[in-house]
């Protein structure tokens, strides 16, 4: 069947209505209006136009625009945060260079530089801080006071037990 003005109408309308319309609802509406068919040849229209199709299509449009216009304005952010963060930085080092008696604390113009560069790689993805990591990674004090024998002791009843064969208390 070929798709004519009234189909049409009846579509858009039911896509209007939104997600928690039925086609009943539809025909209700229609009848409302005073031009609606029977409940059946709805149904038949939906049937013949795939209008569940077009409405799943047409949503997951509507959801693929919405996370790309979401996208673009994070992107923009991103940016315009980033350049900020730079005239930050510029304005640092412009007071560290022009310090004056009166003029901003010395305090003042480092943090401006020193924020604005946390601010910019923030911006840009990158992390703020990079901390270094030196000496023993934490281990357990007491695991650390066990002897050779007792780990290996326990290294066997932990094998035993993943394997379904160990006793119910170590050694």
């Amino acid at each position: 069947m070929v798709e004519k003005t009234r189909h049409r109408e009846a579509f858009e309308l039911y896509w209007r209505m939104g997600g928690a319309c039925t086609l009943e609802q539809l025909h209700a509406e229609l009848e409302a209006d005073g031009r609606a068919p029977n409940l059946r040849t709805i149904y038949e229209w939906s049937r013949l136009h795939h209008w569940q199709h077009q409405i799943a299509a047409m949503e997951q449009e509507a959801k693929q625009a919405e996370h790309e216009a979401r996208i673009a304005a994070l992107k923009e952010m991103y940016e315009r945060q980033a350049k900020e963060a730079l005239l930050l930085q510029q304005k640092g080092a412009e007071w560290l260079a022009a310090m004056g008696a009166d003029d901003a604390t010395a305090d003042a113009a480092i943090r401006a530089v020193v924020e604005g560069a946390k601010l910019e790689r923030l911006a840009r993805g990158e992390p703020t801080d990079r901390q270094e990591v030196n000496g023993e990674i934490g281990i357990n004090a007491r695991l650390a006071g066990l002897s050779d024998e007792e780990l290996d002791r326990l290294l066997e009843y932990t094998e035993g037990a993943l394997d379904g064969e160990g006793q119910k208390e170590p050694r």
